[in-house]
């Protein structure tokens, strides 16, 4: 039957009477609650981010947005030396996890020291590079809130191991709030593309006594440096792997800012912001959640593999309907809100949504890669998509700018990251099938769904109310998604519906 799909199948059939739940129910209860934490701490995110960008572009000019762009080129590639993914490597030796703080934390400042460094000896080259010789002032700024956020690196670490994700959740909804306020403030005080990075160093100084606050242990920080051998192997793997994905995820700036003009890199960041910013943070909030669960199923690699599957399932068939929402009303709502400078960010947020859209389901893929310790492999896979990346932005940026680069990443998203799902995937046994399945699926029923809705809000008598455009958009899209997903996916329905409805009923201890 149609409605049975290997997918879906697979999802329904596998509880059986007396055992636990698989899937998303197998990751444990804290793991569930500590999922709706992170999905109501991304509805704020969303919010806030929405609230900052109608303020910050009415208060800045697409110039400011295009410097802020290109100083995270800079500093999202060192930012890999002190994020390697050491929490990752330290949380798989999570049966002796106080043995490794000491060596962790050291080696987390160590790095923060050294990424700052290398950000300030970088800045007059990076100037010069960009012809913006702001860029040094702001990087400097940023470089002093490395190793400040290094010394949160340890409580974090802790608190993740006792899957306390509501704890994380709040703070990081209250440190989102405070960010969005500190940057529309300094904006409205005249202070431009510093406004971005002056509350850097405050909020990292911040979450660094918060998270010690809340980790409430006195751990052993003595350095042991006879163990840091122990744990750097798998971080120098881990250190590339980031960095490669570093330079994927700057790597449209890096070639626009050489090829087109700052305001061409404003709008695209601009653009890059509202449409990637919810879709990430639901797909990170996400990982962040099912890492600690896998690693605890390391054992079992049967039931890690099915955990995969359904995470993975439900995860596309969330995100979809958000990303071609955000692709349906953007016209609209950037009419409605935004003046004539940011008109050009229209397309470009119509086409990362779409792209993004195909992206969650790599993110279970590498979570899967680290929870299974296999960080070489990950480095493997980046390293064909490294090239794969800069050849099509390059061709994008060189045919048309900006509109290109979103021409270029889109495609990138679309084609080339289900092929690194699928990779992955294999690993564990699932097939090209049903990897194929948690693309296709909710993309098919979005693109139904919210099509039906964008065809009734082009009507001309909606013409001129571009914000009821996008409400009814959104007010017939989502129902009839939701209609077809329990309709044609019975199986991911109620696994959606019975999970977040026993997460929200019950109080589980921190």
């Amino acid at each position: 039957m149609r409605r049975q799909s290997i997918t879906t199948k697979g999802l329904k059939n596998r509880v059986q009477p007396g055992e636990p739940a698989p899937g998303i129910v197998a990751l444990g209860r804290r793991a569930l609650h500590g999922l709706i934490w992170m999905l109501a701490q991304n509805l704020v995110a969303r919010a806030s981010s929405v609230f900052s960008q109608l303020i910050l572009a009415a208060l800045l000019q697409p110039a400011d947005f295009g410097i802020i762009g290109l100083t995270y080129t800079v500093t999202s590639i060192a930012a890999a030396l002190t994020n390697v993914g050491l929490d990752d490597v330290v949380l798989q030796r999570e049966r002796g996890l106080r043995l490794w703080l000491g060596p962790a934390f050291w080696i987390s400042l160590s790095l923060g020291l050294a990424a700052a460094l290398l950000v300030v000896a970088a800045s007059p080259v990076a100037a010069a590079v960009y012809k913006t010789p702001d860029l040094i002032g702001l990087l400097a700024i940023l470089a002093l809130a490395m190793p400040i956020g290094a010394l949160g690196t340890v409580p974090a670490m802790i608190l993740r191991a006792r899957m306390q994700f509501g704890v994380l959740a709040v703070y990081g909804t209250f440190e989102t709030i405070g960010q969005v306020l500190m940057t529309v403030v300094l904006a409205w005080n005249g202070f431009g593309a510093y406004s971005f990075v002056l509350p850097g160093p405050i909020v990292a100084a911040l979450r660094a006594v918060v998270m010690w606050r809340l980790a409430a242990i006195t751990p052993d920080l003595r350095p042991q440096r006879t163990r840091w051998k122990y744990v750097i192997g798998n971080t120098t793997v881990n250190f590339a792997n980031r960095v490669l994905i570093s330079l994927i995820s700057q790597g449209d700036y890096i070639v626009l800012g050489l090829v087109g003009t700052q305001a061409s890199v404003g709008v695209y960041y601009f653009g890059f912001r509202l449409a990637a910013q919810p879709l990430w943070t639901l797909a990170g909030n996400f990982s962040t959640v099912l890492f600690p669960a896998l690693v605890q199923m390391k054992s079992d690699p049967a039931r890690q593999s099915r955990a995969v599957l359904n995470a993975a399932t439900l995860l596309s068939f969330c995100v979809m309907p958000m990303a071609l929402l955000q692709s349906a009303v953007a016209e609209p709502l950037i009419s409605r809100f935004f003046d004539q400078r940011w008109a050009a960010s229209i397309p470009i947020i119509q086409l990362l949504s779409i792209g993004l859209a195909f992206d969650a389901v790599s993110w279970v893929a590498g979570t899967l890669l680290g929870a299974r310790g296999e960080f070489r492999a990950g480095l493997r896979y980046v390293v064909w998509q490294l090239p794969v990346f800069f050849v099509l932005v390059t061709l994008g940026a060189l045919m048309q700018e900006a509109i290109g680069v979103a021409w270029a990443v889109c495609a990138f998203y679309a084609v080339v990251q289900p092929i690194y799902a699928f990779c992955v995937f294999r690993r564990i046994g699932l097939t090209a099938l049903q990897v194929a399945l948690m693309h296709v699926q909710p993309a098919a029923y979005a693109a139904a769904a919210f099509g039906v809705g964008l065809a009734l809000a082009t009507l001309p008598v909606l013409a001129d109310a571009p914000l009821l455009r996008a409400v009814v958009t959104g007010a017939v899209g989502v129902p009839l998604y939701a209609a077809l997903v329990r309709w044609q996916a019975p199986a991911v329905w109620d696994a959606l519906r019975d999970r977040v409805a026993a997460g929200l009923r019950r109080r589980v201890p921190a």
